[in-house]
């Protein structure tokens, strides 16, 4: 259950990014290339957070020393993955309902 509340918060910021500011191919292309980037910043992030060789081994079931840190790599990239499919997926609807609305306003604007 905690894996689907984490894959929330990419789809519903891919979703609002998606309808406020992709409005093209130029504006679609930069919301995933932010999500590519904020995933590269996770990947960073549990890396740097990882205990550094160095220390004592921490328990961790899975881990292993990997680049002189304590960590699990595939596990990481294996959600970071995961969330920028939702990312992408919530861009997706974003602009889906962009043009929804632009549809049902168009129309509205024809059709008194």
């Amino acid at each position: 259950m905690w894996v689907l509340a984490g894959l929330g918060p990419p789809f519903i910021v891919g979703a609002l990014l998606g309808a406020a500011f992709a409005r093209g191919y130029w504006g679609s292309t930069a919301a995933a290339a932010l999500g590519v980037g904020l995933g590269f910043g996770v990947v960073l992030w549990a890396y740097y957070s990882a205990p550094p060789s160095s220390a004592p081994y921490n328990g961790c079931s899975d881990c292993g020393n990997y680049l002189g840190r304590w960590w699990e790599p595939d596990f990481v990239i294996f959600f970071v993955v995961i969330g920028y499919f939702f990312w992408l997926l919530g861009i997706g609807a974003g602009v889906g309902v962009r043009r929804l609305v632009r549809s049902a306003g168009e129309t509205a604007k024809t059709n008194p």
